[in-house]
């Protein structure tokens, strides 16, 4: 009898700690599983061993071994230690943690976080708060590897998350080799953009002999932006730049930037301004400003990087508030002119104020089939040396159409008049008259129909072609007015005479391609256009004169637009003189895009052996993680290349590299430029370094 009461006692002494064995609501809102389990009730600490797992808030723990102190709250772990927290880690050999507080001390630990890939290390980690680490003899780095590409080891490295890591006695290395040694250095450490140094570039010029540009991105705020460069140059000088973005709404956005830099060559101050502002008031009101201005005409040639600046012609500043409802639109715009193919500015013409107003097919009241288009524009020319004065240019016109044959033909005319009225100062200009009213009468018909067909075709994704043929017969009548004795401005203030008969056959092919799925997709193949005119005067406006007399027949008009496949588009607009018996003009090209990364483009222009030029380029991602672009901008009546820039860019998991060359006439660049993820460059602010502002 007293065998079984001692053994039924013992049982009730130890159940208890057999059930812990298998679970423990060690405290409220912590569970506590392993494969052993057992509770001093002296101390109140519950010790496990064995795949041991805590949970607790949002945060989980495992272990090899652990003991949890109730009264405390002190938990201690050992052995394989792992403690996770929305997706984040701290690992290391032993842990001793206020499970109240969140403060934690690990050994030989390291940190994980998720996004931005921040991986840090040290002999002692201590958990100070929410997001304040303290590492002794650590290191920070985002490379994934064992052995990572490049880190940073500090004796002391403090990290607040979402804000920055600052180090003492900090070595940059690659691999396992110490490159760089900073006593003090502050580093980055946000998951999303952030304020802080990108990484330097490095480069070489002919005209500013070594530089290294080190920019700093500053994130204002969320919806505002700016970057500041410093630009080191051994033979120009230190110049300074800024640009700065924000976006107010998805109707409000702009940027202001410039560049600045006492030339030692020029022994002169030098620089740019570059603004862009887009304020959208209403869906009817808006202001766009864009100021494009430079110190002097040979500042891009000298100091823009970006391909196709440093040689156009000149720059448009302008400021334009736009207004319109149903068929009617006004405006209001200044646009100073800056040429950089003038010796001075000075004669170069300004427009401002220029106003306008424009309605379009506006149906007059109680008249079906009769509309009103106008077209009014007053416009203030000045410039300090030249003819310069105010011109209005009124342009009212009537415009009816008619169905023909149950719609198989439309018939549209139009008849108007263009005023145009000058106040201009002529005293220094021989036979242009002050105050004079033109007025040049114009008339014209148009003739249209469409025909169109469906083809049922199997031909590899192919599966039906639609046809439409458009043929328009046009004649425009230009009235004969005598106009030497006013100023020409622009093309306006010339109107030829003119009775131009015009032929033109449009053709548009569209089809429908099978997709996976059962779906269908619908797909413009092919526009093709032919036009062909005929003027008995001759007198027609040509592309580069006011006039082109005695040739009736204007060019034949070829113009094309084919889509060969899905990523790979052809244009062509080529114009075949009937005099000369050759193409007076084309502006042809094909694009390539695999949606991939790789791209390629060549397109030509030539216009009556005036201008004739090629440009081309190609990116490569083939080669991954090799990436290749190359572009270039070839003069036929030079024979010389305008530019061509060579780029080639390494993209490891944690870092990249980009080293580029660019050739001028005159001029040879190259850069290098390291980006390491998570702290220069890569998901930390704006893609590439900052130089000089460009539109």
């Amino acid at each position: 009898m007293i065998k079984r009461l001692t053994i039924l006692l013992l049982l009730c002494i130890l159940l208890p700690s057999l059930l812990l064995a298998a679970e423990q609501a060690a405290a409220p809102g912590m569970v506590i599983r392993a494969d052993s389990m057992s509770h001093d009730l002296a101390s109140d600490t519950i010790k496990a061993d064995g795949k041991v797992e805590m949970t607790w808030q949002d945060m989980t723990m495992t272990a090899d071994h652990a003991t949890f102190n109730r009264t405390t709250h002190t938990l201690t772990a050992t052995g394989n230690v792992h403690l996770l927290k929305a997706g984040d880690t701290l690992s290391g050999d032993q842990l001793v943690m206020d499970t109240e507080t969140g403060r934690a001390e690990m050994e030989n630990g390291r940190i994980f976080m998720t996004q931005g890939n921040f991986r840090a290390d040290g002999k002692q980690i201590a958990r100070l708060g929410e997001s304040d680490y303290a590492l002794r003899s650590g290191g920070l780095t985002t490379c994934d590897a064992a052995t990572p590409s490049w880190k940073f080891g500090a004796s002391e490295l403090d990290v607040t998350l979402e804000e920055y890591a600052t180090g003492r006695n900090v070595v940059f290395y690659v691999k396992d080799i110490p490159v760089f040694y900073f006593p003090y250095l502050i580093l980055p450490v946000k998951r999303e953009r952030q304020s802080g140094l990108l990484f330097p570039r490095f480069g070489n010029s002919s005209k500013r002999g070594l530089f290294v540009d080190i920019p700093f991105y500053w994130a204002i705020s969320e919806s505002q932006e700016a970057t500041i460069d410093l630009d080191v140059q051994t033979k120009r000088g230190v110049g300074l730049g800024v640009d700065y973005r924000y976006l107010r709404s998805r109707t409000s956005e702009g940027s202001v930037g410039g560049y600045l830099i006492y030339d030692n060559n020029e022994k002169k101050e030098r620089g740019q301004l570059v603004q862009f502002l887009k304020e959208q008031f209403s869906d009817s009101f808006s202001l766009i400003t864009s100021l494009n201005l430079t110190s002097d005409r040979t500042f891009l040639q000298d100091y823009n990087d970006q391909s196709g600046e440093y040689n156009r012609q000149y720059y448009d500043s302008r400021i334009v508030l736009t207004k319109f409802w149903n068929q009617w639109l006004t405006s209001g715009q200044a646009i100073y002119t800056q040429d950089f193919y003038s010796s001075s500015n000075t004669t170069t013409l300004q427009r401002a104020p220029e106003l306008s107003l424009y309605g379009v097919r506006e149906q007059l009241p109680g008249i079906p089939r009769l509309y009103l288009d106008l077209d009014l524009l007053l416009t203030n020319y000045y410039r300090e040396k030249g003819l310069d004065g105010k011109r209005m240019v009124l342009a009212p016109r009537l415009t009816t159409t008619q169905e023909l044959f149950d719609g198989r033909l439309n018939l549209s005319l139009f008849g108007g008049v263009q005023l145009r009225g000058y106040d201009t100062d002529s005293a220094t200009t021989t036979g242009i008259k002050e105050d004079q009213l033109v007025a040049v009468p114009e008339a014209g018909a148009q003739l249209t129909s469409a025909f169109s067909r469906l083809y049922d075709i199997k031909l590899l994704d192919l599966e039906r072609l639609r046809h439409e043929l458009v043929p328009t017969l046009s004649f425009l009548y230009v009235g004969d007015k005598d106009q030497s004795s006013v100023p020409v401005f622009d093309h306006l203030d010339r109107m030829n005479a003119q009775q131009t008969v015009t032929l033109s056959l449009a053709n548009h092919i569209g089809g429908r391609i099978a997709k996976q799925g059962g779906t269908a997709e619908y797909r413009n193949l092919l526009t093709l256009r032919l036009l062909q005119s005929y003027t008995p005067s001759g007198t027609r406006s040509n592309l580069l004169t006011l006039t082109d007399d005695s040739r009736p027949w204007s060019d034949l008009t070829l113009e094309s637009d084919t889509w060969l496949h899905r990523h790979f588009r052809l244009l062509a607009d080529l114009r075949y003189s009937h005099y000369s018996h050759r193409i007076a003009s084309t502006a042809s090209g094909f694009a390539y895009n695999d949606q991939r990364g790789n791209t390629g483009r060549i397109s030509y222009r030539m216009v009556d052996q005036q201008l004739d030029y090629l440009e081309a380029g190609a990116t490569i991602a083939l080669t991954n993680p090799v990436h290749l672009a190359y572009s270039t901008r070839y003069s036929f009546d030079k024979r010389d290349f305008l530019e061509s820039n060579y780029t080639l860019e390494y993209r490891h998991q944690c870092w990249s590299m980009i080293v580029g060359y660019q050739e001028r006439p005159n001029n040879r660049t190259w850069t290098v430029n390291f980006n390491l993820a998570g702290l220069f460059g890569i998901g930390t602010g704006p893609s590439t370094n900052y130089r000089a502002p460009t539109p």
